[in-house]
Protein backbone atom coordinates (compact mmCIF):
# COMPACT_ATOMS: atom_id res chain seq x y z
CA UNK A 1 0.00 0.00 0.00
CA UNK A 2 2.89 2.33 0.84
CA UNK A 3 4.14 1.87 -2.92
CA UNK A 4 1.56 2.37 -4.35
CA UNK A 5 0.44 5.67 -2.28
CA UNK A 6 4.35 6.82 -2.97
CA UNK A 7 3.88 6.47 -7.08
CA UNK A 8 0.55 7.85 -7.01
CA UNK A 9 2.04 11.09 -5.74
CA UNK A 10 5.14 11.27 -7.46
CA UNK A 11 2.45 11.02 -10.68
CA UNK A 12 0.69 13.82 -9.55
CA UNK A 13 3.66 15.72 -9.27
CA UNK A 14 4.83 14.78 -12.64
CA UNK A 15 1.45 16.46 -14.02
CA UNK A 16 1.91 20.14 -13.96
CA UNK A 17 5.31 19.59 -15.57
CA UNK A 18 3.53 17.04 -18.82
CA UNK A 19 0.78 19.40 -19.10
CA UNK A 20 3.63 22.45 -19.98
CA UNK A 21 5.21 20.23 -22.06
CA UNK A 22 2.12 19.43 -23.98
CA UNK A 23 0.91 23.59 -24.41
CA UNK A 24 4.45 24.65 -25.66
CA UNK A 25 4.04 21.34 -28.42
CA UNK A 26 0.51 22.49 -29.66
CA UNK A 27 1.08 26.15 -29.54
CA UNK A 28 4.74 26.29 -30.83
CA UNK A 29 3.88 24.09 -34.16
CA UNK A 30 0.52 26.55 -34.46
CA UNK A 31 2.71 29.71 -34.89
CA UNK A 32 5.23 27.66 -37.47
CA UNK A 33 2.86 26.55 -39.23
CA UNK A 34 1.11 30.55 -39.25
CA UNK A 35 4.38 31.61 -39.92
CA UNK A 36 4.48 29.15 -43.39
CA UNK A 37 1.25 30.40 -44.19
CA UNK A 38 1.86 33.98 -44.46
CA UNK A 39 5.64 33.93 -46.03
CA UNK A 40 3.79 31.51 -49.23
CA UNK A 41 0.62 34.34 -49.43
CA UNK A 42 3.28 37.03 -49.61
CA UNK A 43 2.43 39.27 -52.32
CA UNK A 44 4.64 39.02 -55.44
CA UNK A 45 5.81 42.04 -58.40
CA UNK A 46 3.21 41.13 -60.89
CA UNK A 47 4.20 40.99 -64.61
CA UNK A 48 3.05 44.43 -65.99
CA UNK A 49 4.18 46.34 -63.37
CA UNK A 50 7.58 45.36 -63.71
CA UNK A 51 7.05 45.91 -67.43
CA UNK A 52 5.99 49.58 -66.62
CA UNK A 53 9.23 49.83 -64.45
CA UNK A 54 11.37 48.98 -67.22
CA UNK A 55 9.87 51.22 -69.49
CA UNK A 56 10.08 54.17 -67.13
CA UNK A 57 13.47 53.67 -67.48
CA UNK A 58 13.86 53.39 -71.14
CA UNK A 59 11.83 55.85 -71.36
CA UNK A 60 14.30 58.16 -69.22
CA UNK A 61 17.41 57.29 -70.75
CA UNK A 62 15.91 58.10 -73.84
CA UNK A 63 15.24 61.17 -73.23
CA UNK A 64 18.80 61.85 -71.50
CA UNK A 65 20.48 60.97 -74.76
CA UNK A 66 17.98 63.32 -77.04
CA UNK A 67 19.44 66.16 -74.76
CA UNK A 68 22.98 65.30 -75.00
CA UNK A 69 22.11 65.09 -78.75
CA UNK A 70 20.60 68.65 -78.78
CA UNK A 71 23.19 69.71 -77.28
CA UNK A 72 26.19 68.18 -79.57
CA UNK A 73 24.08 69.54 -82.16
CA UNK A 74 23.80 73.38 -80.79
CA UNK A 75 27.96 73.27 -80.50
CA UNK A 76 27.91 72.25 -84.03
CA UNK A 77 25.79 74.95 -84.91
CA UNK A 78 28.21 77.10 -83.12
CA UNK A 79 31.21 75.89 -84.57
CA UNK A 80 29.61 76.22 -88.10
CA UNK A 81 28.47 79.56 -87.72
CA UNK A 82 32.22 80.21 -86.19
CA UNK A 83 33.88 78.64 -89.38
CA UNK A 84 31.84 80.68 -91.82
CA UNK A 85 32.93 84.37 -90.17
CA UNK A 86 36.44 83.31 -89.95
CA UNK A 87 36.20 82.09 -93.69
CA UNK A 88 34.18 85.45 -94.30
CA UNK A 89 37.19 87.69 -92.58
CA UNK A 90 39.63 85.89 -94.27
CA UNK A 91 38.29 86.52 -97.89
CA UNK A 92 38.13 89.79 -97.34
CA UNK A 93 41.46 90.15 -96.10
CA UNK A 94 42.52 88.53 -98.94
CA UNK A 95 40.99 90.49 -101.53
CA UNK A 96 41.60 93.78 -100.17
CA UNK A 97 44.36 96.10 -102.34
CA UNK A 98 47.62 96.83 -101.22
CA UNK A 99 48.27 100.86 -101.49
CA UNK A 100 51.33 101.30 -103.33
CA UNK A 101 53.79 104.01 -102.43
CA UNK A 102 53.67 106.45 -104.85
CA UNK A 103 56.74 106.61 -107.17
CA UNK A 104 57.48 110.22 -106.00
CA UNK A 105 58.19 109.22 -102.23
CA UNK A 106 61.59 108.36 -101.48
CA UNK A 107 62.04 104.52 -99.61
CA UNK A 108 63.55 106.51 -96.84
CA UNK A 109 60.12 107.82 -95.79
CA UNK A 110 58.69 104.16 -95.37
CA UNK A 111 61.68 102.88 -94.13
CA UNK A 112 61.79 105.02 -91.27
CA UNK A 113 58.88 103.73 -90.34
CA UNK A 114 56.44 105.25 -87.65
CA UNK A 115 58.85 105.58 -84.55
CA UNK A 116 61.33 106.95 -86.60
CA UNK A 117 58.67 109.66 -87.91
CA UNK A 118 57.66 109.99 -84.20
CA UNK A 119 61.25 110.82 -83.62
CA UNK A 120 61.75 114.05 -86.02
CA UNK A 121 58.80 115.42 -84.82
CA UNK A 122 60.33 115.11 -81.01
CA UNK A 123 63.21 117.13 -82.11
CA UNK A 124 61.38 119.63 -83.92
CA UNK A 125 62.11 118.29 -87.42
CA UNK A 126 58.88 119.29 -88.25
CA UNK A 127 59.21 118.99 -92.10
CA UNK A 128 60.77 115.78 -91.92
CA UNK A 129 58.08 114.31 -89.41
CA UNK A 130 55.02 115.69 -91.95
CA UNK A 131 56.69 113.42 -94.73
CA UNK A 132 57.68 110.56 -93.01
CA UNK A 133 54.01 110.46 -91.50
CA UNK A 134 52.50 111.46 -95.09
CA UNK A 135 54.32 108.37 -96.45
CA UNK A 136 53.44 105.87 -93.92
CA UNK A 137 49.52 106.60 -94.69
CA UNK A 138 50.01 106.67 -98.68
CA UNK A 139 51.85 103.29 -98.41
CA UNK A 140 48.73 102.17 -96.36
CA UNK A 141 49.66 101.75 -93.10
CA UNK A 142 47.14 99.75 -90.78
CA UNK A 143 44.31 101.74 -89.16
CA UNK A 144 45.32 101.25 -85.72
CA UNK A 145 48.36 103.90 -86.35
CA UNK A 146 46.87 105.94 -89.27
CA UNK A 147 45.05 108.56 -86.85
CA UNK A 148 48.17 108.85 -84.81
CA UNK A 149 50.11 109.68 -88.27
CA UNK A 150 47.22 112.43 -89.09
CA UNK A 151 47.77 113.78 -85.83
CA UNK A 152 50.92 114.12 -85.93
CA UNK A 153 50.89 115.88 -89.16
CA UNK A 154 48.50 118.75 -87.67
CA UNK A 155 51.00 118.46 -84.49
CA UNK A 156 53.57 119.27 -87.13
CA UNK A 157 52.28 122.28 -88.63
CA UNK A 158 51.24 123.87 -85.74
CA UNK A 159 54.51 123.48 -84.78
CA UNK A 160 55.40 125.51 -88.21
CA UNK A 161 52.54 127.84 -87.06
CA UNK A 162 50.55 126.92 -90.32
CA UNK A 163 47.30 126.81 -88.53
CA UNK A 164 45.02 126.31 -91.48
CA UNK A 165 47.01 122.80 -92.62
CA UNK A 166 47.36 121.79 -88.83
CA UNK A 167 43.29 122.54 -88.34
CA UNK A 168 42.69 120.16 -91.89
CA UNK A 169 44.83 117.42 -90.41
CA UNK A 170 43.04 117.09 -86.83
CA UNK A 171 39.34 117.42 -88.21
CA UNK A 172 40.87 114.23 -90.81
CA UNK A 173 40.94 112.26 -87.69
CA UNK A 174 37.59 113.61 -86.49
CA UNK A 175 36.34 111.93 -89.56
CA UNK A 176 37.77 108.87 -88.83
CA UNK A 177 35.19 105.74 -87.58
CA UNK A 178 37.76 104.80 -85.01
CA UNK A 179 40.67 106.91 -83.38
CA UNK A 180 41.84 107.07 -79.87
CA UNK A 181 42.76 110.48 -80.40
CA UNK A 182 39.71 112.45 -81.43
CA UNK A 183 39.77 114.31 -77.90
CA UNK A 184 43.31 115.52 -78.54
CA UNK A 185 42.07 116.36 -81.95
CA UNK A 186 39.58 118.25 -81.17
CA UNK A 187 41.06 120.41 -78.15
CA UNK A 188 44.14 121.20 -80.91
CA UNK A 189 40.98 122.49 -83.37
CA UNK A 190 40.33 124.65 -80.52
CA UNK A 191 44.03 126.13 -80.16
CA UNK A 192 44.40 126.42 -84.16
CA UNK A 193 41.10 128.55 -84.06
CA UNK A 194 42.24 130.28 -80.90
CA UNK A 195 45.49 131.25 -82.98
CA UNK A 196 43.98 132.50 -86.05
CA UNK A 197 41.70 134.96 -83.98
CA UNK A 198 38.58 132.83 -84.24
CA UNK A 199 37.56 133.01 -80.49
CA UNK A 200 34.34 131.72 -81.10
CA UNK A 201 35.19 128.81 -82.72
CA UNK A 202 37.70 127.90 -80.19
CA UNK A 203 34.79 128.12 -77.40
CA UNK A 204 32.78 125.73 -79.43
CA UNK A 205 35.99 123.40 -79.85
CA UNK A 206 36.99 123.68 -76.16
CA UNK A 207 33.31 123.09 -74.98
CA UNK A 208 33.45 119.64 -76.94
CA UNK A 209 36.15 118.16 -75.35
CA UNK A 210 34.65 119.00 -71.92
CA UNK A 211 30.84 117.52 -73.44
CA UNK A 212 31.51 114.61 -75.73
CA UNK A 213 34.67 112.91 -73.78
CA UNK A 214 34.09 113.64 -70.30
CA UNK A 215 36.14 110.97 -69.15
CA UNK A 216 39.14 112.18 -71.25
CA UNK A 217 42.23 113.74 -69.46
CA UNK A 218 42.23 116.51 -71.48
CA UNK A 219 39.12 118.17 -69.95
CA UNK A 220 40.39 120.40 -67.65
CA UNK A 221 42.48 121.85 -70.15
CA UNK A 222 40.06 122.59 -72.45
CA UNK A 223 38.04 123.86 -69.24
CA UNK A 224 41.28 126.25 -68.67
CA UNK A 225 41.17 127.16 -72.18
CA UNK A 226 37.41 128.10 -71.91
CA UNK A 227 37.32 130.15 -68.59
CA UNK A 228 40.08 132.77 -70.30
CA UNK A 229 37.50 132.78 -73.25
CA UNK A 230 34.55 133.92 -70.92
Amino acid sequence: MRSNAQWFRWSIGLLPAAVLILSLTVFGCGSSEESADEWETAPAVSPSALAEYRLDSLQNENRRMKDQLEAVAAENRNLTARNAELETKLADMMAAPKAEVPAGETASHVAGGYDGALEKFQTRDYQGAIADFQALLNSGIEASLADNCHYWIGESYYGLREYGQALKSFQDVLGLQRSGKKADATLMIGNCHLAMGNASEAKDAFQKVVSDFPTSPLVEKAREKLSKLN
